[in-house]
């Protein structure tokens, strides 16, 4: 029967503290003492108190003088390090350059994504007040329980509590309330571009960087604007603009330039190129009596700057019974609100609603915090796994200097000195590669920048912090795989090292195991999400939408005179040859902008009132598309302005199943956020008759569920026509899009012909998806690199050990194939185990992260079975190099020491 082992741990301690002149006395009375309490009490009772006895030998007189382990630090030694250190890895070139490749690579990952990660989380924190601005956040619930999130409120939210709590010191209101023509009136060019209104305080809570101009008083005055550099110098042709007047198309007097911003960084949630003076419209005796008494309208997007003792929370509450108190609600509705943090509306504002915007103003652009999350732990994972490759390749070569070790311990060096040299072999190792990955980013960096749009610089776009805590993490990152090796060869004892013997220690071997499954858990792991973001990102520009998007040109509409003057615009388009189809619509599948939303109820159906879409369009637009009519009929003439067609999802809330005219009651619509009555008697309601059924088509991202939609005439009291649809032969496409821009022109020379492709622009919904699939299947091959690199070394240090055995077999009469499978079998093991854990992690997550859109592919098994092919083959081709190599050596020269 085996006898009973005292823990090792124990005894290693014992060794460390005890002098060494009564160590051995003492360490064998204690083993003599512990095999007699393992025959009398057991192992367990047993390993307890030998832990205890030698816990209480802990004590002076014991306990060895440290003055024998300080280790020599004099300026002459550490130099010694250095110049002992370059040689040995200048020595190692094979080894020295593995371990360079292995940690540069980590740090190029972990530092280009380190950047995007870093400029995502960094949103709006350019201004100095940050910290204490806030966001208005409207929460709604209408009597029928429908619940909305709106980053808007009325008017008098913004005047209200600035004037009410002493803990706010300002607020400040905005409108982006449409898009128009504007030009320099003495060169007279169109540009067309969003309006953005702001009240006077808005350059005083958001302390954006002038060029030029004062902003305590830049929108203080009426027919005020103040606009970015970009913008002057595509209207002037400088910035130097100062008081230089502009003219609105919709406004009957110029406005006069104030001040010039610098354009805003890229991670920045403002996007407007120009801000007009709320004041402008003070004049307005209508505008004012109704922003008076607004409280509930969410037609103003208000921001707050608290003093800094204020609590966020506290002033939510503060807000809500403020609002309360002003208004009376609908029976049943509930509303309250609460402050969003600036630096939380790029990443946070999932469910939110952007409101107080016109319809055909373009959202802010929101940042993806799952992609996020997935970038900042996939970036430290694969320094984690840098270091793991290097901890791995520095032990392979550790047993080529056991001997040189043997010889320092017998001339005096102490564990202290051994580590320091490791210590700093591996700090030399790490500013080389260090200095590497800084290049090879600096070369990498532009186009990055291209791919992911930002605007990166090596060192001004990112802080000295960031910086210091990315070279503090590699470092630290660096000293501790160089570490595991130092303090596992400075504690061997001398006689054994210099006997030559390899070095062996069985949890030594354990941990490396362990390391080797985590590189490849981790790898396979980002091999099997790459799949799956591949094949969901071909899953949404593959998919059937239900129309026809290609060759399918969007001509904005920008004028009045293309809206009214429609027909003669249709006609002359259809006479282009290489026109198919043209129809006239107020949005377009898959719009970009803000969709229009109506309260409707089936006629004589109840009070129940339900949300649905709607788009305007001709009798064209079916055809155009490629949209099914499933049941009634098409637009058919002019007599049609009360008739709609609706999609099958809003057949199914109105109770439709047959086509006869149904009556549809809508009192209420919405441009941007909030509903309002259709007409201006809030007691009358457009009532239009169901004609048609068309089959459901996605109108929206894939990401949500296929809504109501009612498609109603082009002439409706909802919303007018704003685009022309134009589906186009393939051939000669520059040419057919001068001849509809010939004909835009023909119509009104002050249209500026803008438009676009609708596949490209269904693609910019997916555009965040794709970017993240490459940088994950670059970072999944850069890992799997790195992992390899880490498995040569483990196959290195493998076939060392074993030369003599592979030796004697081949005298016994081993074939190549033979050896070949004993020395890969093992690795090949840890990497089937390494699949185990990874398989179940991956499936979790990637239908986690699935779980974002309504439309998606299934995570089928064959995926994990493919990475777990791809894993073991790369996997086993590294290993076969040095497998190969170690059965070809001729047994005279590995047994000829015996």
């Amino acid at each position: 029967m085996k006898s009973a082992e005292p823990p090792r741990f124990i005894l290693r301690f014992l060794e460390w503290f005890c002098k060494p002149e009564y160590h051995a006395d003492i360490e064998g009375d204690l083993l003599e003492i512990y095999d007699r309490r393992v025959a009398d009490w057991g192992t367990t009772r047993a390993n307890f108190h030998l832990c205890k006895d030698v816990l209480f030998l802990f004590r002076p007189g014991i306990i060895r003088s440290a003055k024998i382990h300080q280790p020599i630090t004099s300026n002459g030694m550490i130099k010694s390090y250095f110049l002992m250190g370059w040689r040995n890895l200048w020595k190692n070139k094979l080894y020295s350059t593995l371990n360079v490749l292995g940690l540069t690579f980590g740090m190029v990952c972990f530092l280009l994504i380190g950047l995007y990660v870093y400029d995502e989380l960094n949103f709006d924190t350019q201004h100095s007040k940050a910290e204490s601005i806030y966001r208005v956040i409207t929460h709604e619930k209408s009597p029928n329980n429908e619940a909305t999130t709106v980053a808007a409120a009325g008017y008098m939210v913004a005047e209200g509590f600035k004037q009410t709590f002493p803990n706010v010191d300002q607020t400040t209101r905005m409108q982006r309330i449409g898009r128009a023509n504007l030009v320099n009136p003495e060169n007279p060019v169109n540009v067309q571009e969003a309006i953005t209104v702001a009240d006077e305080y808005l350059l005083q809570v958001f302390d954006f960087p002038l060029l030029e101009g004062d902003r305590r008083t830049a929108l203080k005055e009426p027919n005020s604007i103040v606009i970015t550099e970009d913008l002057a110098m595509r209207i002037f042709g400088r910035t130097d603009v100062i008081n230089k007047n502009l003219q609105f198309s919709h406004m009957d007097n110029p406005v006069k330039i104030t001040a010039i911003l610098k354009n805003h960084p890229k991670n920045s949630s403002f996007t407007f190129t120009s801000v007009l003076s709320e004041s402008t419209r003070y004049s307005d005796e209508e505008f004012m009596r109704e922003a008076l008494s607004d409280w509930t309208s969410q037609n103003y997007t208000v921001y707050a700057l608290l003093k800094p003792d204020a609590n966020a929370d506290s002033v939510s509450s503060k807000i809500t019974r403020l609002v309360h108190a002003n208004v009376t609600l609908e029976p049943g509705t509930k509303l309250s609100y609460n402050l969003q943090p600036l630096k939380d509306v790029h990443l946070k504002s999932d469910g939110i609603i952007d409101g107080a915007r016109n319809a055909n103003v373009d959202p802010i652009p929101q940042g993806n915090s799952v992609y996020v999350t997935v970038f900042l732990f996939t970036a430290i994972l694969v320094l984690l796994i840098a270091g793991i490759n290097y901890s791995n390749l520095t032990t392979a070569r550790a047993s080529s200097r056991l001997k040189e070790i043997g010889v320092r311990k017998v001339i005096g060096a102490v564990p202290g000195n051994l580590i320091g040299q490791f210590l700093v072999e591996s700090f030399i190792t790490i500013v080389i590669a260090f200095g590497v990955a800084i290049l090879i980013v600096a070369f990498l960096l532009p186009s990055f920048n291209e791919f992911v749009n930002k605007k990166f610089s090596l060192f001004s776009s990112v802080g000295l912090g960031f910086w210091a805590a990315a070279a503090g993490l590699i470092i630290a990152m660096g000293l501790l795989s160089g570490g595991y090796a130092a303090l596992l060869l400075s504690y061997f004892k001398p006689v054994s090292l210099l006997k030559g013997l390899v070095l062996k220690s069985g949890s030594d071997f354990s941990v490396r195991k362990a390391l080797v499954v985590l590189q490849f858990t981790i790898s396979t792991v980002m091999i099997i999400g790459t799949i799956v973001l591949f094949r969901q990102v071909r899953f949404l520009n593959e998919s059937n939408l239900g129309f026809n998007k290609d060759l399918m040109v969007i001509i904005d509409v920008n004028v009045v005179k293309a809206r009214s003057n429609f027909d003669w615009v249709k006609n002359e388009m259809s006479k282009i040859a290489a026109v198919e189809q043209v129809s006239v619509t107020s949005h377009v599948p898959g719009d970009w902008k803000t969709l229009v939303r109506v309260k409707l109820k089936k006629e004589g159906g109840g009070d129940q009132l339900h949300t649905a879409y709607v788009i305007g369009a001709d009798k064209d637009f079916l055809a155009t598309y490629g949209i099914e009519l499933l049941k009634g009929r098409n637009f058919g003439n002019e007599n049609d302005t009360s008739a709609i067609l609706i999609n099958e999802a809003a057949a199914k809330i109105l109770g439709i199943t047959h086509v006869s005219n149904e009556a549809v009651e809508i009192p209420q619509s919405a441009r941007g956020s909030s509903f309002a009555p259709v007409y201006d008697d809030i007691n009358a309601s457009f009532k239009p008759r169901v004609v048609g059924i068309v089959k459901d088509f996605h109108f929206q991202s894939l990401r949500a569920k296929i809504e109501p939609l009612i498609i109603a005439y082009h002439d409706n009291p909802i919303y007018p026509i704003d685009y022309y649809s134009v589906k186009i032969q393939p051939q000669n496409i520059q040419a057919t899009l001068e001849k509809l821009k010939a004909v835009m022109v023909a119509n009104d020379e002050r249209e500026p012909f803008e438009y676009h492709f609708l596949d490209e622009q269904l693609a910019r919904f997916y555009i965040e998806d794709q970017r993240s699939q490459t940088i994950l299947g670059w970072v999944a091959l850069a890992s799997v690199v790195i992992a390899c690199l880490g498995l040569f070394g483990l196959a290195t240090y493998s076939a060392q050990q074993r030369l003599k055995e592979i030796g004697v077999r081949k005298v016994l009469g081993a074939n190549l194939l033979s050896i070949m499978a004993l020395l890969s079998k093992d690795f090949v093991k840890l990497v089937l185990i390494a699949c185990c854990f990874a398989f179940p992690v991956a499936w979790f997550g990637a239908n986690w992260w699935l779980q974002e859109y309504a439309y998606h592919i299934d995570v089928e098994w064959w995926i994990f079975a493919l990475a777990g092919v791809i894993t073991t083959g790369i996997a086993l081709l590294t290993v076969s190099y040095q497998a190969i190599k170690a059965a070809l050596m001729t047994p005279v020269k590995t047994l000829k020491s015996e």
